[in-house]
């Protein structure tokens, strides 16, 4: 998600009315007013809209072991990267998107393989439901749910966020559990919630997390079944392979996260989209009738802009732009695995990434507009920090938020030369030291959302996470920190990562003790040298108490 560049409006807002009520919005509107931002708090729909149950989807077997399909959603470079998901999370999902009385409804079915990879046996398997969430603002039921092929009793938690499926016979370290369910959506037209990633407005369908998704056990903690607060990202899920049966109404370009490997007649108007993914943590479907599309490639990757009327010229712009991004992140970074990468223009409030996909906002969805160029390149960033290289968002957003602003300087170094950079650089210092000597917190990185507040948020994380960079950048020197990063995108590819697992791969690729460093940005975390630790308190304490009068 893009914020940073509301980061100094926060700081003024902060000085000016006290506190803002969200931070996520760009330029000012005509006559010189702030833009209005999005609802933080989801509105209840005007008249709730009871979705009836669908005769169940009778779902095919699945044949877990064949692997071949999902090979076309890759780069042939990197179609072998599909053999370690063999025993990983698997979906394969059918679902129909259909309009009725001005409500979006999707029915579907899924069957989820799911495998025990941890030291622990497990007494029960946890969905989320995220369309649930208030930010979402949707509507999602489970009404039937199959545990290796026998009817079960699935326990809603956390405000209907989480989905307790229990286990008759406990699952054991490797070993795998068939979970079936059959489930419906709905998006009531013209609602608007949080940053709009979710509903359905101006014949367009934004579908984020529209399917019941695994969430993640952690040894020594459980399952992960946290209610996200709306101010930033809300989803936590593990890398896994999909194959979808998606059905639209004839006339609607579909977006999703994946490949589409054939389309075929479903009847009644409607057509059937066969997609297939690649190691993938969630899926986007975004579907409408009025999409136009420009394509062209960076070396075999397809760089899909889906586009409204009228906005041909802009979309040639964000062609170019992301096309641009991928080409210097994989020599930057570390390559770009997938087959394609799409961009939608949406109703979102600025920017969202998904797998595979982004979404950029019609609002700055216009030729020439500077913050449609950086949001296009930071949401291309997380393809790298969020997508390959997963984290928990919710309670450590640093790990790809801030990465991923760093990349922005990337981009703009390695696009436009050394003044560019040096200014963008530059005014982000002079934000962040303003904000500190505003008297505001200066808080660590490695906070969860919730520890912050809409007055800091976007500047600790989005602001001071990518000086913390490049800070590290001016330690190490460029290219010995560009090899770390690498390092650190080549070891954790497809995996969930801590902030202890971003120290090691810069100590590893230096040999650098980096604990002291690393602490006075990030604070602490698990896996931080415990007397690097010790050692900063007490000097913390001691220039306390030197300062008291």
């Amino acid at each position: 998600m893009t914020r940073k560049n509301l980061a100094w409006i926060v700081v003024w807002g902060t000085i000016l009315i006290g506190g803002l009520t969200a931070c996520a919005g760009t330029a000012s509107e005509a006559g010189g007013l702030p833009t209005l931002v999005p609802t933080m708090t989801a509105l209840p729909p005007i008249v709730p809209t009871d979705v009836p149950l669908a005769d169940p989807i009778a779902l095919p077997p699945v044949n877990w072991d064949d692997l071949d399909r999902f090979r076309a959603a890759m780069r042939p470079a990197f179609a072998g990267d599909i053999d370690a998901f063999a025993h990983r999370n698997r979906y394969y999902i059918e679902a129909r998107l259909v309009f009725e009385d001005e409500v979006a409804i999707l029915r579907g079915a899924q069957r989820v393989r799911y495998t025990n990879r941890s030291a622990d046996t497990l007494n029960e398997i946890v969905f989320r439901l995220y369309p649930n969430l208030p930010a979402l603002a949707g509507r999602m039921v489970v009404y039937q749910t199959e545990v290796n092929g026998a009817p079960v009793e699935a326990v809603l938690a956390e405000r209907d966020t989480a989905l307790i499926v229990p286990l008759d016979t406990p699952l054991t370290p490797g070993a795998s559990v068939e979970i079936t369910m059959q489930f419906s959506v709905a998006a009531e037209r013209g609602m608007y919630a949080s940053y709009g990633a979710f509903g359905y407005q101006r014949q367009v369908f934004s579908g984020p997390e529209w399917y019941p998704v695994l969430s993640v056990y952690e040894e020594g903690r459980g399952w992960w079944m946290e209610r996200a607060t709306p101010s930033g990202d809300a989803v936590y899920s593990e890398t896994g392979l999909y194959e979808v049966y998606f059905t639209v109404p004839d006339d609607f370009v579909l977006i999703m996260s994946g490949t589409e490997v054939e389309t075929f007649p479903a009847g009644d108007g409607m057509t059937t989209h066969h997609i297939v993914s690649g190691p993938m943590r969630d899926l986007l479907v975004v579907a409408s009738p009025i999409f136009g599309k420009t394509t062209s490639y960076v070396d075999d990757i397809a760089i899909n802009v889906y586009y409204w009327p009228g906005d041909e010229v802009a979309a040639e712009q964000v062609l170019r732009i992301a096309s641009d991004a991928v080409r210097i992140f994989n020599e930057q970074f570390g390559p770009y695995p997938f087959a394609e990468l799409d961009v939608a223009e949406t109703f979102n409030f600025t920017g969202i990434e998904y797998p595979g996909v982004i979404i950029i906002a019609d609002r700055i969805w216009e030729p020439g507009d500077e913050f449609m160029e950086i949001a296009t390149a930071h949401e291309v960033g997380h393809q790298w920090f969020y997508s390959v290289i997963g984290n928990n968002q919710v309670d450590h957003p640093w790990l790809d938020e801030s990465l991923t602003s760093f990349t922005e300087y990337v981009y703009l170094r390695a696009l436009y030369g050394e003044k560019r950079f040096k200014d963008t650089t530059q005014s982000d210092r002079d934000w962040y030291n303003y904000y500190k000597s505003t008297g505001a917190p200066d808080l660590p990185l490695n906070l969860p959302v919730s520890a912050y507040d809409d007055s800091n948020y976007s500047v600790i994380v989005y602001v001071k996470g990518p000086i913390f960079y490049l800070e590290l950048e001016k330690l190490l020197g460029r290219e010995r920190f560009m090899d770390a990063l690498q390092l650190y995108y080549q070891r954790h590819r497809y995996e969930v990562v801590s902030s202890a697992d971003v120290l090691r791969a810069f100590e590893d690729a230096t040999g650098e003790d980096l604990d002291a460093f690393f602490y006075q940005w990030v604070g602490e975390f698990e896996g931080l040298d415990p007397a690097v630790i010790a050692e900063e308190q007490a000097r913390t304490t001691v220039t306390q108490t030197q300062g008291a009068p």
